[in-house]
């Protein structure tokens, strides 16, 4: 909704206000209330140490009569490598081409106005919905590796056409190809988790964390120069090389599915 409202905002013009000045005001009084509902309205639930006593004991209960799933026992190391290495390059992908898609709507072919902006913004919120009801219905049928693929493949596919683009038409139909885009970072942290013991699980996520912004620290500066020069001759370059860091950053991902898929089949060998 307010990327929707944001381009109309933008365009509201007085001869004392600037382009622009309306916006900034509704969005910084809109922060206000939100830090004001935190402060006064917003409450934690306070447990009663009577209610976290008998929870303790259910639990105890729980685990004296049931078999619970334990965490690995060791790191596989092997694993945590390629899923780190796999998140980099989709991180970097990813950073890279969305951080290129304002500057690219904003010049020719496209020659977006504020509204239009407003308008693609609006689509890109879309894809946090549409990878939500991806990642429900997906875990359903298909495993944790495999729901990375399809993420990967959806951005991939939706930014390689955006490679090409030159209508608002055909922009929204790339964007549309990336509704699962947002699947593989959070599936990509659940696995990691899987890799490691459950003492171990805050320093793997601060260190993949880490990653990341190692990745960020890279893209910014490599895309801009990349899109800088390429301007003139093919406006889209950067778009095709996300889509090759997305086509490489499956292969560790598809390596670690068939390490699992291995390791799975052993244990139910063992078994029976």
């Amino acid at each position: 909704v307010g990327s929707l409202v944001s381009g109309h905002l933008f365009q509201l013009y007085s001869s004392s206000l600037g382009h622009g000045t309306i916006l900034l005001a509704f969005s910084t009084l809109l922060y206000l209330i939100c830090l004001l509902f935190s402060i006064f309205l917003l409450k934690v639930k306070q447990v009663r140490i009577e209610d976290q006593e008998e929870n303790y004991h259910l639990l105890s209960h729980a685990t004296r009569n049931t078999r619970m799933d334990m965490s690995p026992v060791g790191t596989n190391m092997v694993n945590l490598v390629l899923l780190f290495a796999a998140a980099f390059l989709y991180d970097f992908a990813v950073g890279g081409a969305v951080g290129m898609l304002g500057p690219f709507v904003l010049k020719s072919p496209l020659s977006w106005t504020a509204i239009q902006v407003g308008y693609g913004n609006a689509a890109g919120c879309l894809i946090f919905l549409t990878s939500y009801v991806g990642v429900i219905v997906f875990r359903r049928c298909a495993s944790d590796e495999t729901m990375i693929l399809i993420g990967m493949l959806s951005f991939a596919s939706g930014i390689y056409v955006m490679s090409f683009v030159t209508t608002t038409a055909m922009f929204y139909f790339a964007r549309a190809l990336n509704l699962f885009a947002l699947i593989p970072m959070s599936t990509i942290r659940s696995v990691v988790s899987q890799q490691v013991p459950a003492a171990a699980c805050g320093t793997t996520l601060t260190l993949l964390q880490m990653t990341l912004k190692a990745a960020g620290l890279a893209y910014v500066p490599a895309f801009t120069k990349i899109y800088q020069n390429t301007l003139d001759s093919l406006p889209g370059f950067v778009f095709l090389l996300s889509s090759i860091f997305t086509v490489l950053s499956m292969i560790p991902i598809s390596i670690v599915g068939c390490r699992r898929a291995q390791k799975q089949l052993y244990v139910r060998i063992q078994g029976d």
